[in-house]
């Protein structure tokens, strides 16, 4: 009778058992909770991301018409400092890069191992920082909105900081006028 007890016992905790089990999912453990309803459109503008201020300007065809005149290898897409960039190098002479940055100004540019210098590409804000990766190195950032930048890096394989800046600045200067107008 023992044993008969025992055994029924047994039976009931596995019946409970595997019915407790297969009430429960292993995929996706939490509490559930309701899918989110659509919100009305006037709340789904207020709580979007503001617009990439550059639109569908590419930082490649910025970069391309300076480089091509002056021997450099094709263009390339970069992601280092956005995901709008683009690098170009010449055979033993270095290479250079321009960045739109969409989300961080001119403010927010670190100088690395150089200086910020304030300064203008035509009527904008800018600053120039030379040796900011180096000796032979060269960033010029335009504030395009107090949030957005262009970036123009140079970087010699021999040279000074000076003549990076020149390249620099003329990367930038060539591409200031096809840059939207910020707030």
């Amino acid at each position: 009778m023992i044993t008969k007890s025992r055994t029924l016992l047994v039976v009931s905790l596995s019946t409970l058992l595997a019915v407790g089990l297969s009430s429960c999912s292993t995929e996706k453990p939490g509490n559930a909770t309701p899918a989110p309803t659509q919100p009305n459109s006037t709340s789904a503008t207020k709580s979007e991301a503001p617009a990439d201020v550059f639109g569908e300007l590419k930082a490649c065809d910025l970069l391309e018409p300076t480089t091509t005149a002056k021997g450099f290898a094709s263009p390339a897409e970069e992601t280092y400092e956005s995901d709008n960039g683009c690098g170009a190098r010449k055979q033993g002479f270095g290479f250079v890069s321009l960045y739109l940055v969409p989300e961080a100004g001119i403010d927010q540019l670190s100088p690395g191992q150089g200086t910020k210098i304030p300064t203008k590409v035509g009527e904008r804000e800018a600053v120039e920082i030379p040796g900011d990766a180096g000796k032979q190195a060269c960033t010029v950032a335009i504030a395009v909105t107090p949030n957005a930048r262009l970036t123009a890096s140079t970087g010699l394989n021999k040279g000074t900081n000076e003549e990076a800046c020149a390249l620099s600045r003329e990367i930038a200067t060539a591409a200031e006028p096809k840059l939207p107008r910020g707030n």
